[in-house]
């Protein structure tokens, strides 16, 4: 990217826009059909944010829409809200939020910004924002410090700045096996977690009993569960990151793991029982695996990518019973 003369932000080839500054000259085109787009739940939207390991923005939960979900090969992410009734993959435009990885992104956004045919729109958290004269639809913002811009395109101009103006447009918030520490967690004997699993009405993932630790439980008011192994000595709640099992109700949860779990940067870990696994190159750590019928996702987590990897593979990951 040449910062001044041409800021090119490619949305993908078959994507939605393409805004390119050069002299004040701009175009956009209109959202295309998109190879590899597939629906997606919020505790998807969070594994994924999870297994890049950067922001991924959107605009919120909306009511009676479907999140389609398209990642690139370069890492561009790209969330679109469908209406009750609407394909995925269909050709016509909706609301879409694109995050970019982009080098010294407010700096080049904040360059455009400042170009005769660029309108600013108000930021907080000392962002910059704007939108061309010639493509109202396609609003553009960055943050200092951060290296990714994040695109807001809708078919009505005034949602598009509306959204970003508002201060809607937001990461999807990853609550990750990777924190180090769990915000109310309790700590819970093996006939308690038993007992808890059947209250839920699913399965709770872990790896067994552990001889020498304890057990840490977390559950969201999304209806994640997290499962920590604590040596005796540590505190429940600790920063320091320990093996955790991370359990999500997630709706197709094999169809939308398997999605993932072939895209770029994306490695197959093998498992038994038809299940399907994998990681992030960049968060090698990080393990997701998902069964065949089940509308559930595990997270393994473990400060050692080798161990968190080989008790995948090793079929470890039960549930408990």
């Amino acid at each position: 990217m040449r910062v001044g003369a041409v800021i090119a932000i490619a949305l993908v080839a078959g994507f939605i826009v393409w805004l390119v500054v050069r002299d004040g000259d701009s175009s956009s085109t209109a959202p295309a059909p998109r190879a590899g787009a597939v629906p997606v739940s919020l505790e998807g939207l969070k594994t994924l944010a999870r297994a890049v390991g950067r922001p991924i923005y959107w605009a919120g939960p909306m009511h009676g829409f479907t999140y389609e979900l398209t990642k690139t090969s370069d890492d561009r992410v790209y969330i679109r809200y469908l209406p009750a009734g609407v394909s995925v993959g269909t050709e016509t435009a909706y609301l879409t939020i694109g995050t970019y990885p982009v080098g010294n992104a407010f700096a080049a956004t904040n360059k455009v910004s400042r170009e005769d045919d660029s309108v600013r729109i108000p930021i907080d958290d000392g962002g910059v924002a704007f939108y061309s004269k010639n493509a109202p639809t396609n609003v553009y913002f960055a943050y200092r410090g951060a290296d990714y811009q994040v695109e807001v395109y809708s078919p009505s101009a005034s949602q598009a700045q509306q959204l970003v103006e508002s201060g809607r447009v937001r990461p999807v918030s990853p609550r990750s096996a990777r924190a180090a520490g769990s915000k109310g967690a309790v700590s819970v004997s093996r006939p308690k977690l038993k007992a808890f699993a059947a209250s839920l009405g699913h399965a709770v993932y872990w790896i067994g009993s552990k001889p020498g630790t304890k057990y840490e439980l977390t559950r969201t008011s999304g209806g994640s569960v997290y499962l920590r192994y604590l040596p005796k000595a540590a505190r429940v709640g600790t920063n320091k990151p320990y093996l955790m099992i991370g359990t999500y109700p997630v709706a197709n949860a094999f169809s939308v793991t398997r999605a993932l779990a072939r895209k770029p940067g994306a490695v197959r870990v093998a498992i038994a029982s038809g299940g399907v696994a994998f990681y992030d190159e960049a968060r090698p750590t990080n393990v997701y695996v998902a069964y065949r019928g089940a509308d559930l996702q595990v997270e393994v987590y473990d400060p050692s990518a080798t161990r968190a990897q080989d008790l995948v593979r090793s079929n470890l990951i039960l549930p408990v019973g």
